[in-house]
């Protein structure tokens, strides 16, 4: 095979893989927005408390609070909401 066969092999794998990863990614997104709120309607619930549903979700309870602090956070614009999210939305 050519070497300029070879080449846009591998690119074109490279670009799918670039595809994959981005879907990946909105995916996770999506995921994470799905779980904070959960975890936000949990904490609303009568009794619930940090430690408690960090037990039933077996994460950190730090995590909770952290869900729950970003929670209260205002946004006046999309644009803060989007800005807030791509900083943060890759924390766990």
């Amino acid at each position: 095979m050519p070497e300029s066969d070879q080449y846009a092999q591998h690119r074109d794998r490279a670009r799918g893989a670039i595809e994959r990863m981005k879907r990946a990614a909105d995916e996770e997104r999506g995921a994470r927005a799905e779980r904070d709120a959960e975890v936000r309607a949990m904490l609303e619930t009568p009794g619930a408390t940090l430690g408690s549903v960090a037990h039933d979700l077996g994460v950190s309870k730090s995590l909770i609070a952290v869900i729950q602090r970003e929670g209260r956070r205002p946004f006046t614009t999309v644009e803060e909401a989007r800005r807030f999210l791509e900083e943060h939305g890759q924390q766990e």
